[in-house]
């Protein structure tokens, strides 16, 4: 009678370890932490020829994009620092939110030597129009 009492508990908590586990596992995949321009560059020979993800923002008249071959050249900087720059290029449709001054996130590797980031995922933020208007900005519209 003890051996069939202890089934159940036991069943229950190699069920409850395995949902913690698959959960810990998916959460940690996923939450993919991204770097600043200035870190990388501060460490390119650490990040050079890595995976990495990063955010910045779009440099005005810096966008070039052949849309023959969908291949879109611009220059990104960092978001603290508008001195710190690197380029990028991707391969594919440009995104309808990217445009200058819009911050972006890149996925892809970094090569140190031509200061250039080769994005396979290229996010832009929405614009602020999506953002609620200020009190004064209602009043102006009135």
């Amino acid at each position: 009678m003890k051996k069939r009492n202890l089934k159940i508990p036991v069943a229950v908590a190699v069920i409850l370890l395995a949902m913690g586990y698959l959960m810990y596992t998916g959460i940690s995949d996923t939450g993919v932490y991204y770097r600043t321009v200035s870190e990388v560059l501060n460490q390119a020979a650490i990040f050079d020829g890595q995976n990495l993800r990063i955010s910045g923002e779009v440099v005005p008249d810096t966008i070039r994009y052949d849309q023959e071959n969908l291949l879109l050249s611009f220059t990104v900087r960092d978001t603290e620092n508008d001195k710190v720059t690197m380029h990028a290029r991707y391969q594919g449709v440009m995104p309808d939110a990217f445009k200058e001054d819009v911050e972006v996130i890149l996925e892809g590797i970094y090569n140190q030597y031509d200061n250039l980031f080769n994005a396979t995922i290229l996010l832009a933020k929405c614009p602020s129009k999506y953002e609620a208007e200020t009190p004064q900005a209602q009043q102006a519209s009135q």
